[in-house]
């Protein structure tokens, strides 16, 4: 800001009051002084809970502290210089009203004052580059360690903290909590000492040089900070209202993306386009009222000012009429007393930035500073020299924190001696997998004791209790790094190679392993999504078996398996458990045959110990269980066959070779097109899989550079919006020629003032008449402040409201654009549910603000710079060019600074949410990391991440702050130049006062309005990138389009063929699933099982059949036509899908059944109660306080797996489909469940009239079915029903030997 034209403070003000109001909340009242700050401080403390502002920095070193004192004593220095350049500006004025009669005297007696300027000039510049750098650099320092402390607190946690702490909010608040404490206690905690600084100088400068005056503007200032205060509280109140109904629209396209095969399925596509328009209406009526309330408060925020600069200089005339004060001194009370006022509307935003800080200090303070009550860091507690493993269960009772009224168990007890195998089985729920969790103490019992070799486990140490034992659970946990580095998780010591190899090679997976491209250094993906189910599940086990601990706990290792991944897991279990105590938990039976114990459980319960033969002779719970997952193989007395599993092994080997010859073939092609330097980065010991992404996207903004902005198509889009863009335009038109006006009337006042001050004769010359002289300009003062309003209101109302409909409208097309892509397009990383719903939430924002806010702040800045360059013409165009010459100076600080500022942000924000991911992967995991004591390893890889982000940090300390300084500085060098020239001018009689004054004045204004509007610039840049990329996805043309015409029939018989399809997932182009020899023929109302190993192209055949795919080649037809020759919607119609996974939105149970239906018919109650019955689950639902009116709540959460199913099966019922799809349907569920849902579908195949694709694991369910194909390596091998199939002796008959549970 400058000193020669304080009013460009106006201006200046207008800009960061702009922004500022867009986040926060202005205070009703200007505080006057600290105390009463303070008070307030603490009521609101009380409100929500924050730490005071001094423990902000308990995490600064010495030195950090040193840096901190030091910044602070000079950001109040860089305050107090404004106001008193303002005291130097107005010796001149008063040194030139005295010397007016003698020009030549002019110079001499202004020079030491124009130095002093020059010294000021470079004073500010130092300090202001200091201060910047020490505040950045030290809240870094600090945000490191907060982040690191937090992220190593987070990871020593119990797990009934984490029970209760949504795991999502964890990761938030590290990513953006810490955030918040980094801008509290760095910049912006300098910025609030500087305007404190200024506020205060600016109220004793003006008081002291003259009080009169100053106690008149000081009584319009509550005025102005009410206006201000009002307009901050609606803007706040409406923000978060836009944003609260926006959220509603984002959850039901979140809905759509995570359910997306269950909308292509039932073509439920218009549905949710219909929800989401109606939210987003919502959304936009909300926005709309934003707008409105911003243009009018801003508008009379500038109408209240403009009346104040009237009054206080109407007043100041009298006052130097009446010979109290001299026409300098108006001038220097006027701009000290502005200059404090605005420093004081900077306050609520820096304010508001410390105290956000200060209560998101207090959160995550308070996890650093809480121990857990079982705490990994603590030394304490026994470390037993040797172990038995003996485990001990003595009247044991739990429940969990979470929900206090279930009891998990009631008083279990139970022994388990060194190197026996104990299995658990029962139903869900029946406190087995919580029995494991008490002996890993991850929880302690609540009465009765856990004992390992006669001692209780809360006596022994933590970390050594958990280094004993070995875990693999159901659901096996990858981190995203090599193969090796998984496998060393396991273990605190060091390994050779050889011994990997070994513990691999028992655990049978070294095979595979060495089958993939990179070996044991292959990147393993995110939750190890590259592997399927059982190789995960196998280097899970040999990363157990490398810890060789002296406990070891499966949890339903093998349940989600396919049969031959089960059995090659099978065998690696029986190996890994020789030796030592292990208990099994399962649901299959037919795993734990072998079992020296098998304990079985219900409702917290231990109902029956045994072997299985004594347990089978006891008629009981577990022969029950047995029963329901019987294979009925008596018929034939055929004598048992052993497969190797050697061969199972080859199978598998021989497998993946051909996949890595595949791979390779295509590795080189793609290496050739793209010129990523994917080779180089596969060589290093840790390769990162952030490091690609990085790439990636550096590769992609390139590109984007390149592209021009679509701005005339989003212009054709806003058709509806012209006229209120035409009319916004002139309101911008309006408002940027307000402040040139304004320098030209106030150069007009002040010259009569100063001219007429010196020889009181001249006095009644300043307002000869009562609309003459300085009356006429405060009138005019008054009649800018109406023009200033309207202009202002015009231009933001009809931007923002084009704004808002223009973005709802694109919202809307975009989402329904997503919703007609090919699932393939799902497939893909980069358009998961996150990204996407993301794109609907921001990038549709910022292509509005393309047209909105560029055209306004471009339309501004052309009026600007006319109507001041003009003005400044017209009183000297010497003067004007001298002065232009510092202009670019001026400019450049001014955009150096913001392109600087927005460019970091960006570039940290991404740098911190990947360092968040790597945090992310262990929180989401922690009982992982927790088992495998690994928490340090995590650590100190996130204090790695933190790396890169640091060192920018660093960078934008150095380089941005260049631009603040030169910005501090520029200006009051040109007040020397613009001085020095003006007064050289003057006393050679060239120039009088008045043209010197105006041209100043109008040049300097100008050039600020200038530089301040030209952030528009990183605003259009963000704009631009949003575009691009959301017209690219207008532009595809999806692979399978769901408009395009084809046969529309009502009947069809139900037939279905598949003829030599090949096939390849669109995301995995590199694995073949069919090769072209897959061949498979249905009849019309019959059943058809498909059974076969994990990856064999089962469920591929459902996507093929819906055409969420299409093959590569072959075809696919149903009743005789080429499916792709039907329409989609007509295609889908005839069947139904009920899938592993029942997706149910968040809508009542009725509505979601009713989306079986498409919309034009019409669902009676009675026809939904009908389709409940059939599948089992109407009972239950009436059973329900809100009967078929209950919220399922997101995805359902608020059923049962079981009942989830069931409720999807009358879904698929109602559809009256010819056609059903049974996905695994009951693969993830527990017996209890099973037998429901199994009796629902078992309902459904004996009605017949249509064809069903049953897909399973597990034999039992499908023993009916009409015919039984087995795929195997992309074809059908065996064809048949069970008992032909069992007679060829085949693959089939050995699925079933591997599953069945009779007694031998």
């Amino acid at each position: 800001m400058t000193a020669a034209a304080p009013e460009s403070i106006h201006v200046e003000a207008k800009g960061s009051f702009d922004e500022s109001i867009e986040e926060l909340p202005i205070p009703e009242k200007p505080i006057e002084n600290d105390d009463n700050d303070n008070d307030k401080k603490k009521e609101a403390k009380e409100k929500t809970k924050a730490v005071p502002i001094y423990r902000l920095f308990r995490f600064a070193t010495t030195f950090d502290l040193i840096r901190i004192c030091l910044g602070i004593i000079l950001s109040a220095g860089i305050g107090a210089m404004q106001p008193l350049s303002i005291i130097i500006f107005g010796d001149i004025l008063g040194n030139i009203s005295f010397s007016i009669d003698s020009p030549s005297a002019m110079l001499d007696s202004a020079m030491p004052m124009i130095l002093i300027f020059v010294y000021m000039g470079t004073a500010a510049t130092v300090a202001a580059y200091s201060t910047n750098c020490i505040w950045i650099l030290t809240g870094r320092n600090q945000t490191r360690r907060i982040r690191a402390a937090y992220v190593h607190a987070i990871l020593r946690q119990d797990m009934s903290w984490f029970d209760k702490a949504e795991e999502g909010s964890l990761n938030t608040r590290l990513a953006s909590d810490t955030q918040l404490i980094q801008d509290g206690i760095s910049q912006k905690f300098g910025l609030l000492i500087t305007a404190i600084s200024t506020f205060i100088t600016g109220f004793v400068v003006a008081f002291v040089e003259g009080w009169e005056l100053a106690v008149v503007i000081l009584a319009t200032l509550p005025l102005l900070a009410g206006t201000g205060g009002a307009m901050g509280y609606f803007m706040t109140l409406f923000t978060t209202k836009t944003q609260d109904s926006y959220a509603d629209a984002g959850a039901v396209a979140e809905q759509a993306f995570s359910g997306i095969r269950t909308i292509y399925s039932f073509s439920l596509q218009d549905r949710f386009g219909h929800r989401y328009n109606k939210l987003l209406k919502k959304a936009t009526a909300t926005g709309i009222k934003r707008g409105i309330v911003l243009g009018l408060g801003f508008g009379i925020f500038m109408l209240v000012l403009f009346c104040t600069y009237g009054l206080a200089f109407w007043y100041g005339a009298k006052l130097v009429i009446d010979g109290k004060i001299d026409g300098a001194t108006v001038m220097v009370v006027f701009f000290t007393m502005i200059i404090a006022a605005f420093a004081l509307l900077q306050l609520p935003q820096n304010v508001s930035a410390v105290s956000n800080a200060a209560g998101a200090a207090y959160k995550i303070f308070a996890t650093i500073d809480r121990i857990p009550e079982i705490d990994v860091d603590s030394e304490k507690g026994i470390v037993p020299d040797s172990l038995k493993g003996e485990i001990e269960f003595r009247n044991v009772e739990f429940k969990y924190p979470t929900r206090p009224d279930v009891p998990i168990l009631k008083n279990l007890s139970l022994k388990v001696s060194p190197g026996m195998t104990v299995a658990f089985v029962g139903p869900s729920g029946s406190g087995k997998s919580t029995s494991v969790q008490l002996i890993q103490r991850f929880y302690d019992p609540l009465a009765g004791q856990v004992l390992l070799d006669g001692r209780d486990l809360k006596t022994l140490n933590v970390k050594w209790l958990r280094d004993q034992i070995g875990v693999v659970s159901q659901e096996p946990v990858l981190f995203n790094m090599t193969i090796r580095q998984n496998l060393l998780m396991g273990v605190q010591h060091e390994v050779t190679p050889d011994e990997i190899v070994d513990a691999c090679k028992k655990a049978n997976c070294h095979m595979f392993i060495t089958q993939l491209p990179n070996g044991y250094d292959t990147i393993v993906g995110e939750h190890g999504g590259m592997m399927s189910g059982g190789q995960k599940q196998r280097i899970a086990i040999a990363r157990a078996i490398l810890k060789n601990p002296a406990i070891l706990l499966l949890d339903e290792a093998t349940s989600a398996l396919d049969t031959q991944s089960e059995r090659l897991v099978q065998k690696a279990l029986d190996a890994a458990s020789t030796n030592r105590t292990t208990i099994v938990i399962a649901h299959r039976l037919s795993t734990i045959r072998n079992a020296d114990l098998i304990v079985v459980m219900q409702e917290g319960d231990l109902v029956e110990q045994g072997t299985h033969n004594t347990l089978l002779a006891l008629g009981g719970v577990y022969a029950e269980l047995v029963k329901k997952q019987e294979i009925a193989t008596k018929e034939i007395g055929h004598v048992e066959q052993e497969v190797d599993d050697e061969q199972l092994l080859l199978k598998e080997t021989i497998q993946l070779k051909e996949e890595k010859e595949a791979a390779e073939a295509i590795q080189v092609v793609t290496e050739k097109e793209d010129g990523y330097k994917l080779t180089k980065t596969a060589s290093r010991s840790s390769i990162d899989a952030f490091q690609l992404k990085l790439e990636k996207k550096k590769a992609e903004k390139k590109l984007a550079k390149k592209q021009k902005a679509p701005m005339g198509r989003i212009l054709k889009q806003m058709r509806p919006e012209w006229p209120l863009l035409a009319l916004g335009v002139v309101g911008a038109a309006i408002s940027g020629a307000v402040f040139p006006c304004f320098a030209l009337v106030l150069s007009q006042v002040m010259n009569l003032l100063i001219v007429n001050t010196a020889d009181p004769s001249r006095h009644h010359l300043i307002a000869p008449g009562p609309m003459q002289g300085a009356n006429l300009y405060s009138f005019l003062f008054v009649v800018l402040g109406i023009v200033a309003l309207i202009g202002i209101a015009v231009e933001i109302i009809s931007f923002e409201v084009a704004g808002e409909r223009y973005t709802g409208r694109l919202r809307g097309r975009l989402f329904r654009t997503f919703l007609k892509q090919e699932i393939g397009y799902f497939d893909e990383e980069d358009h998961s549910m996150g990204a996407l719903t993301a794109k609907l939430a921001v990038d549709a924002k910022n292509i509005n603000e393309m047209v909105t806010k560029s055209w306004s702040s471009f339309t501004e800045i052309i009026c600007t710079a006319v109507t001041g360059l003009s003005i400044a013409f017209a009183h000297s165009w010497t003067l004007t060019l001298i002065i232009l010459c510092m202009a670019p100076f001026e400019i450049a600080a001014a955009a150096y600074e913001m392109k600087v500022e927005g460019g970091f942000e960006d570039e940290t924000q991404k740098a911190n949410e990947q360092s968040g991911e790597v945090a992310g992967e262990a929180i989401k995991e922690i009982r992982t990391v927790a088992a495998l004591n690994k928490q340090p390893q995590f650590e100190s890889k996130y204090y790695r991440a933190l790396d890169y982000p640091h060192k920018l940090t660093q960078r934008k300390a150095f380089t941005s702050s260049i631009g603040y300084a030169c910005h501090q500085g520029v200006t009051l060098y040109t007040n020397a130049v613009a001085f020095y020239a003006g007064v050289r001018l003057m006393s050679e009689g060239k120039i009088d006062f008045l043209q010197m004054f105006t041209t100043m004045m109008a040049i300097m204004i100008t050039a600020q309005g200038i530089g301040r509007a030209s952030a528009f610039a990183s605003t259009f840049a963000k704009a631009k990138f949003a575009a691009i990329s959301t017209f690219a996805v207008f532009d595809r043309k999806p692979t399978i389009d769901p408009d395009m015409e084809g046969i529309e029939t009502d009947k069809v018989i139900g037939e279905i063929e598949f003829k030599d399809v090949a096939f390849r997932y669109p995301s995995r182009p590199d694995i073949s699933i069919f090769h072209g020899e897959f061949n498979l023929y249905g009849k019309a109302g019959t059943t058809i099982a498909l059974v076969g190993p994990s990856g064999c192209g089962k469920s591929t055949t459902i996507g093929m059949l819906q055409r969420w795919y299409d093959p590569a080649s072959g075809t696919v037809r149903l009743d005789d036509h080429n499916v792709k020759s039907f329409s989609l919607d007509n295609l889908r119609s005839h069947m139904a899908l009920v899938s592993q996974e029942p997706v149910l939105f968040d809508m009542s149970i009725g509505e979601n059944i009713r989306f079986g239906v498409e919309e034009s018919k019409n669902v009676t109650q009675e026809e939904v109660e009908a389709a409940c019955k059939a599948a089992n689950i109407h009972k239950f639902i009436t059973q329900l306080p809100d009967a078929y009116d209950t919220r399922v709540g997101d995805k359902g959460s608020q059923l049962s797996g079981g009942q989830k199913q069931r409720i999807a099966i009358a879904r698929a019922l109602i559809r009256k489909p010819k056609v059903l799809l049974l996905d695994e349907a009951t693969s993830a569920l527990d017996s209890e469940s099973e037998k429901l849902v199994q009796a629902a579908i078992d309902n459904i195949l004996e009605e017949g009239g249509r064809t069903t694709i049953t897909i399973a694991h597990r034999l039992s369910t499908i023993q009916g079915a009409d015919l039984i194909c087995v795929v195997k390596n992309g074809q059908v091998i065996e064809q048949g029903t069970h008992w032909e199939l069992l007679k060829l002796n085949g693959a089939y008959s050995e699925l079933v030997h591997q599953q069945s549970l009779n007694a031998h």
